[in-house]
């Protein structure tokens, strides 16, 4: 069994002493489309839905994700 010892008085370090998340796009060209454009990519169809509709929501825009080939296919709706 071991021991804890309980110290008083270490302070709290800041955030700032902890890197920074980096929030990296998958598919940066999701941002990029208007109305009636599309790109494909080889990734299985609901992985791509999903990435779509997380940054679907987060810029007001629709998106449609449906399979093509041996990947899928997204195509801005509005």
């Amino acid at each position: 069994m071991s021991i804890i010892v309980i110290t008083k008085n270490i302070p709290l370090p800041t955030r700032a002493a902890y890197k920074p998340r980096v929030k990296v796009e998958k598919y940066p060209e999701l941002r990029q489309l208007e109305v009636g454009d599309s790109f494909a990519v080889p990734l299985k169809p609901f992985t791509l839905a999903s990435h779509a509709r997380r940054v679907g929501k987060e810029i007001g825009q629709k998106f449609i994700v449906r399979p093509e080939g041996t990947g899928a296919r997204v195509w801005r709706k509005a």
